[in-house]
């Protein structure tokens, strides 16, 4: 690991521990508008695929933030913050790691999923079959769930976030007043969907 990668994550870690947080003992909550898709919540220990609209990373963030729990988001340094408040994440709750190496992704990852509820996280090209091996085990073992924007090798459920509409924007002009998502789980061979309204600051 690089030694501003390491540092980095060192000053989380104290961070988060110093706020006595843990991850969630048998799922991860989600808000109460993904209850029908996810009945109890993440399954704690798993990983899920999320392709599409950022949107539906954030939503999934906002439901254990909102619960008091925090939160990672590893590589992705262009995370819109504002977004991420009008759906109900909270920012003293959310540990940001913007970019990372790929040789340092499967160490971060590992740091933050032991003292965080839920990671999101944009992936290097390749993870090894072992590291994918070592990071699962740290998973089940932390109680802790991440949420892979692309592939991964067996994932929980792939889930596909996808923007309906937006409202109050005609012909490249107006004022956004609010909008539509979609969100899709594709679990055993089936897939369910729900639509969201997308919050917007008035």
């Amino acid at each position: 690991m690089t030694t501003t990668t390491a540092t980095r994550v060192a000053e989380l870690h104290e961070l988060l521990q110093r706020h006595e947080t843990s991850p969630a003992a048998d799922s991860v909550p989600v808000l109460p508008a993904l209850a029908e898709l996810f009945p109890r919540g993440l399954r704690a220990g798993g990983v899920y695929t999320l392709h599409g609209s950022m949107s539906a990373a954030l939503a999934l963030l906002a439901g254990p933030s909102m619960a008091g729990s925090w939160c990672g988001v590893v590589g992705l340094p262009d995370l819109g913050i504002e977004a991420a408040v009008e759906w109900g994440v909270w920012l003293e709750r959310l540990a940001l790691v913007p970019q990372v190496s790929p040789d340092d992704w499967t160490s971060v990852i590992a740091a933050l999923v032991e003292v965080t509820a839920l990671v999101v996280a944009a992936p290097p090209e390749h993870v090894s079959p072992g590291e994918v091996s070592r990071l699962l085990a740290r998973l089940r073992a932390s109680g802790s769930t991440l949420v892979v924007l692309g592939s991964w090798p067996r994932p929980a459920a792939m889930l596909a976030g996808r923007i309906m509409r937006w409202d109050g924007l005609y012909a490249g002009h107006g004022h956004l007043s609010g909008g539509a998502l979609r969100l899709e789980v594709t679990e055993r061979h089936r897939t369910r969907h729900v639509d969201l309204t997308i919050p917007v600051r008035p």
